[in-house]
């Protein structure tokens, strides 16, 4: 790995691609102009053009370092591939302008790049936003569409300014590789690819090779096919100095990494244990920690792991060597608290609000409460105007049956005009049960509790079933219905500040969303286990209670299906199969349908 780091320093030095002499990519001449950093020039500029042609256009402004997109559809390269490690929209770019900006001149002059309208990347987005060297930031990714993409190699790389990225779902039906997506973005400290669509992805390789910065790193939810061949995961990190938050799921393969420690002290870490976090609370005061990354103080809000005690970085990463007996589930590692440095603390619940930014209180008189649900990952804030420093707490992106609630008690609108719910946690897993704040209410990410709406069937999701009843209020109980159970609708009921769902045989069923979902969903009725499986006790696929071996190839009953971590709020979960004697995994490299 080290003589790969060389390579690259090397191959950088010559002015060649960022990924040169990795996963083959092809090296890249030099940048017309060389890339330098210019004081004050983005200031008072205004810019704008149009790349592409055609059917393939987007129009772009560029306004005091800011690099706006409106939407459209981002052409496909037109130069020579061996030129496309200078980074694609940087070359469209010099393309598409009239004031014969080079490639460095935006890559000087550019700061942040929003995503204003719907922005769908061709097929082979290989290096589409490499080489923005100055880029600190991307605004609203969500609208960046890769759903059409089959390469996203190196498509982030040499961001070398960029020092956090959260990856929205980035949804992509197509097999697609991810390697090298972040390669050589040397200041970046914060990585969460923990809502990312990862179910079609053929290679990470490399994802973030030589991120000589990285100290916090999410992989959480990873669903690739991809255990099974761990060249897939060469160089996955490369990690020099600082990696002491990690987030990991069980289907990462880690045990082939070697992080390189350059210093006498950075030495010792791997002598110093690492610690799951387990049923402890570690909290990140923001999303840019300090570089002296053992001084939790400075970088968490709460810092106190309570699980299992790992020797060394060594012993985590070979725990992740791509076995379902291993570990399971998503599991979240820091380094263990010692007497000094990495201290363990606790802090006490912060304030609802924050004096410098006021806050409206509900007219409770005149507002009825209701529930809502988060469809989405959503942060909980002190104050109207959202912003790091007056964020209570995430919330994770998790299946409709375990999404976490709020009661909504008023309604509000930030400084810039976006609307606001101010709710009650009512999450008692949450770190902020009981607390009120501010969400978004945007009905991309929130929703109502209960259907508002009768459709023609429904189907029973709560792994306890529901109950049917012969009253609107939910009293005289007259039958179950388990989970699977597909309920014929005859119209909905509202009941207080819920409603209910009336079935054609008379019985009145809850419309939660928890326990009800629209539509017919179907699970498989039997599973065959491709490889060994384990069963276990419990849907967090704790306390195993058989082992059953790969040769015997098991069938299984499926009883019904549940999600790992149901209502820890930071942590999306995973699916699995109750079977008789317990739980197993759901995972289709390790279990197929049955017919």
């Amino acid at each position: 790995m080290t003589w790969k780091i060389g390579l690259m320093a090397l191959g950088m030095t010559l002015g060649l691609s960022p990924l040169f002499g990795l996963n083959n990519q092809p090296s890249s001449p030099t940048l017309q102009t060389p890339v330098v950093a210019l004081a004050d020039t983005t200031a008072n500029e205004s810019y704008s053009g149009v790349i592409g042609s055609g059917d393939t256009t987007v129009p772009w402004t560029l306004q005091n370092g800011t690099l706006t997109l409106k939407g459209g559809t981002i052409p496909p390269f037109s130069g020579p591939i061996f030129q496309i490690g200078n980074g694609q929209l940087l070359t469209a770019l010099q393309k598409g302008n009239t004031d014969n900006l080079t490639m460095a001149d935006f890559a000087n002059k550019v700061s942040t790049i929003d995503f204003a309208g719907k922005v769908v990347a061709n097929a082979n987005s290989t290096s589409l936003f490499a080489r923005f060297s100055n880029v600190t930031s991307y605004r609203h990714l969500e609208n960046l569409d890769l759903s059409l993409v089959t390469n996203m190699s190196g498509i982030f790389s040499s961001n070398t300014s960029l020092r956090t990225f959260t990856a929205p779902t980035f949804a992509d039906d197509h097999p697609h590789t991810l390697a090298n997506m972040f390669g050589a973005d040397t200041a970046l400290t914060y990585l969460d690819l923990s809502n990312l669509d990862s179910q079609h992805v053929t290679d990470v390789s490399g994802l973030a090779g030589s991120c000589t910065s990285l100290q916090v790193l999410n992989l959480a939810n990873f669903s690739a096919p991809l255990r099974n061949d761990p060249t897939k995961y060469t160089d996955l990190v490369t990690a020099s100095r600082s990696l002491a938050d990690i987030t990991v799921n069980d289907n990462v393969v880690l045990s082939g990494l070697n992080l390189t420690l350059t210093t006498a002290s950075l030495q010792d870490i791997d002598g110093q244990a690492w610690q799951e976090v387990g049923p402890g609370k570690v909290t990140l005061l923001n999303q840019t920690p300090n570089a002296d990354f053992t001084d939790t103080k400075a970088n968490y809000s709460n810092y106190d792991p309570q699980g299992d005690t790992i020797t060394g970085y060594s012993q985590l990463f070979a725990m992740y060597n791509g076995h379902d007996d291993v570990v399971t589930g998503n599991r979240h590692y820091v380094l263990k608290p010692v007497d000094s440095g990495t201290a363990r603390f606790t802090t006490p619940d912060p304030t609802p609000s924050v004096p410098s930014i006021p806050t409206v209180k509900p007219d409770t008189a005149q507002f009825d409460p209701f529930t809502v649900m988060a469809t989405q990952k959503i942060g909980l804030y002190s104050g109207k105007n959202f912003s790091t420093a007056n964020r209570l707490a995430w919330f994770a992106k998790k299946p409709q049956m375990k999404q976490p609630t709020f009661t909504v008690i008023g309604t509000d609108t930030s400084t810039a005009g976006h609307a606001r719910y101010h709710v009650r946690d009512t999450n008692p897993a949450s770190s902020t049960d009981g607390q009120t704040g501010y969400i978004t209410a945007n009905a991309a990410y929130v929703t109502h509790t209960y259907y508002q709406s009768a459709p023609p069937v429904v189907t029973v999701i709560n792994p306890g079933g529901v109950k049917g009843y012969g009253t609107a209020a939910l009293t005289q109980p007259q039958t179950a219905y388990r989970q699977g159970a597909q309920l014929t609708v005859r119209k909905v009921v509202t009941h207080n500040q819920t409603t209910r769902f009336l079935l054609n045989n008379g019985h009145y069923v809850s419309a939660n969303k928890h326990f009800v979902t629209l539509g017919k969903q179907r699970v498989p009725a039997k599973v065959r286990a491709k490889t060994a499986v384990n069963r276990y006790d419990t849907v967090n696929l704790s306390q195993k209670n058989h082992h059953y071996a790969r040769q015997s190839h098991h069938v299984f009953k499926v009883l019904g299906w549940d999600y790992s971590y149901g209502t820890t709020t930071t942590l999306s979960g995973t699916l699995r199969y109750r079977v008789a004697g317990g739980y197993i995994t759901a995972n289709h490299q390790l279990v197929q349908e049955q017919p």
